[in-house]
């Protein structure tokens, strides 16, 4: 690990180890800040010491400034789709906000800062349709896709392809689950949508406490390819600071990543938010750890494709290595060993034909 992403890593854990930077430390770490999306986050965090934030060099400030301004605009997104959504979904559905939309209607710490591009609703499978449908009627707009790929999303997915309504800022996905229907890790959907909260003041709901924690512990160990996903990791960083205050909440939290056959998942997000972000994990509380020989790969593995890099120049061998061989494993979880193999085929075969021409009004 470079100095630069250490000293990222150092005031992602404690915002005072800001004071030991020289102007000539703050350039490498901003531009890895940036890199992984978490310069607004640590701005707000900064910020919120007035001593603190005095005694950063006034460059450093503008910097943390514009990022903060940004991400405040990206949020202010998120709350105008919301707003737009509000009397579109149909009155009878419950309608539960995940990850980032969750993050913001909750007023979480660590949500300041955050820059979402999309806004993920959840409904049930029986409510889908209707959900769809109404969005459609109020002129929400999926992705263009092929007969393949439409497919998929529909009977392999955990999700619709992403919708878009001209002149909104942002995407919306629609999921009728938290995991794909053909993956190794799937989640009790009744005890899923039985723990759901209700948001105060709002039509919206959001998972269980814990299932917040296990949700984003599945998304980022199992349904992405790790690269630069540092921010994920602060998400469930703050999801725990936040939500587990006793025992007991730990006692639930593994409860129900058990329930959901994500223990394994779990066992990572806390092992490597632990080692580099100074979560507090209790002894007595983690979960029955992986095999040691997938722990060494994902030590391996992991820190090369989840951390910022500086874009000066291309990635090393062994950052491409790792590259591939999460890629390898994120299609491996996702999917059977006969659909994987079809999956694969076909999309090589797509990638050798022409492609089709854009939609008028649409970049390719």
């Amino acid at each position: 690990m470079n100095a630069a992403l250490d000293r990222l890593l150092s005031m992602l854990h404690d915002g005072a180890a800001a004071r030991t930077l020289s102007l000539a430390d703050w350039e490498p770490v901003l531009r890895l800040g940036r890199q992984a999306r978490l310069l607004g986050l640590l701005g707000h965090r900064l910020a919120s010491d007035e001593a603190l934030w005095s005694a950063l060099p006034p460059q450093v400030r503008g910097h943390f400034r514009s990022a903060i301004n940004y991400s405040a605009c990206r949020l202010q997104a998120v709350r105008m789709e919301l707003r737009a959504l509000d009397p579109v979904l149909p009155a009878d559905v419950r309608v539960v906000l995940l990850k980032g939309a969750a993050y913001a209607a909750q007023g979480l710490e660590f949500a300041c800062g955050r820059m979402p591009n999309d806004v993920d609703l959840l409904v049930t499978r029986a409510d889908l349709d209707a959900t769809e449908a109404a969005l459609r009627a109020a002129g929400w707009v999926a992705d263009d896709v092929d007969a393949y790929d439409e497919r998929y999303y529909r009977e392999w997915s955990h999700e619709l392809p992403p919708m878009r309504k001209p002149g909104h800022a942002l995407e919306l996905d629609l999921h009728h689950t938290i995991a794909p229907v053909t993956s190794r890790t799937r989640a009790d959907d009744a005890l899923l949508f039985a723990g759901m909260v209700p948001l105060a003041g709002t039509r919206f709901w959001v998972l269980h406490p814990c299932d917040q924690i296990v949700h984003a512990a599945i998304h980022l160990f199992q349904d992405t390819e790790l690269d630069g996903r540092l921010r994920d990791l602060v998400d469930i960083d703050g999801l725990i600071r936040h939500h587990l205050r006793s025992d007991a909440d730990w006692v639930e939290l593994l409860s129900r990543a058990r329930s959901h056959r994500a223990s394994r998942m779990l066992w990572y997000a806390l092992h490597f938010c632990a080692a580099w972000l100074g979560t507090p994990v209790p002894a007595a509380r983690w979960p029955e750890a992986p095999p040691e020989a997938a722990r060494r790969a994902m030590d391996w593995i992991v820190p090369r494709t989840c951390l910022p890099r500086l874009p000066d120049g291309a990635p090393g061998l062994e950052r491409r290595l790792a590259g591939q061989i999460a890629q390898l494993r994120y299609h491996r979880l996702r999917m059977p060993t006969g659909l994987l193999i079809r999956h694969l085929a076909h999309k090589a075969w797509a990638g050798v034909l022409p492609r089709r021409p854009a939609r008028e009004g649409v970049e390719a």
